[in-house]
């Protein structure tokens, strides 16, 4: 990547206090950006503590295409759509409020960017289209998708038919990327990997519904660079698959886990929701992005087990 590109650009990243989207400020304020993060009211900002000062933080509910018109700045270069209800649990409990939040959210995004003739727009998709039991391995971008299987991958899915439309009709120079599992310092317990540490570390025992599946685990430190390489990118359009290229067995990572904090592990025979295997094919990441992983999975695994041992009190 280009540390001159970013230098005193504004940039717009929505859902900038989640897990991806600090992570990301706090990247582009390491090259010199002009960050506009943005987030619904009440969000906690303690994914930002180290950068906040630096940075402007705006409530903003991307769902009201008034807000969005009246609270963020008109002056920006590139834009990082993020912003999304992303818990699987919650989406099916409450698909009025997801669909309000991805699908018209990302529409009003897509009309804010069109309208003030932003440069790049980047917004994250995911590889839970590829359905539950994929057809071959490993899955590039030609695979067959599912997305009627939970309410998440459906608003993802139109959330990528919109993107084609405002590129292919209305020329809105932007690109999509499909994000196998990301992970790392930060995320929260609804996903797989801080889920299985923090059951280690407040009761000394992880329970794995089943040791069956399969991920492909990417570092969120390479995620943030495939998201900053797509900007830099003169390609337009997607899909492009950003993941390790790694398929494995979550009975593998709770062992990993279980052994570093000294836990035990007991594996419960349940039927788990979402795909049973993944693995990525990053060829068309590494041509158009320049982008390929660089962290190994034990180094990042580690890193986050970690991170998560010193901020246990924390995050209470």
């Amino acid at each position: 990547m280009s540390k001159n590109f970013w230098k005193d650009k504004k940039v717009l990243v929505t859902g900038g206090l989640g897990f991806l989207g600090s992570h990301l400020a706090n990247r582009l304020l390491d090259y010199k950006a002009d960050v506009i993060v943005v987030d619904l009211p009440g969000v906690d900002k303690k994914n930002l503590e180290n950068g906040k000062d630096k940075l402007s933080i705006v409530d903003c509910d991307v769902s009201s295409r008034k807000i969005v018109e009246k609270r963020i700045d008109k002056n920006i270069s590139i834009v990082f759509h993020l912003a999304a209800n992303a818990i699987p649990s919650f989406c099916e409990k409450n698909p009025e409020i997801t669909f309000k939040n991805n699908v018209i959210g990302t529409f009003n995004i897509l009309k804010f960017s069109l309208d003030n003739k932003i440069e790049k727009l980047i917004f994250s998709s995911t590889a839970q289209l590829y359905g539950r039991y994929p057809k071959y391995l490993p899955i590039d971008e030609k695979h067959p998708i599912e997305y009627f299987d939970n309410v998440y991958s459906f608003t993802k899915k139109l959330d990528e038919d919109l993107c084609e439309i405002f590129y292919r009709k209305y020329g809105l120079p932007l690109i999509y990327l499909r994000l196998f599992n990301a992970f790392g310092p930060r995320q929260t317990t609804d996903f797989l990997i801080p889920s299985l540490i923090s059951q280690g570390l407040e009761k000394n025992t992880i329970e794995l519904w089943s040791d069956k599946p399969t991920r492909d685990f990417t570092f969120v430190h390479d995620t943030i660079t495939a998201l900053m390489g797509a900007a830099e990118s003169s390609f337009c359009g997607g899909p492009i698959n950003v993941g390790s290229g790694r398929e494995i067995k979550v009975a593998d990572v709770a062992q990993q886990i279980a052994k570093q904090i000294n836990a035990k592990l007991n594996f419960l025979n349940k039927e788990v929701v979402g795909s049973m295997r993944l693995r990525c094919d990053n060829t068309l990441a590494k041509n158009i992005l320049n982008w390929e992983p660089k962290i190994d999975f034990p180094v990042g695994l580690n890193k986050t087990v970690e991170w998560f041992k010193k901020n246990k009190k924390k995050r209470k």
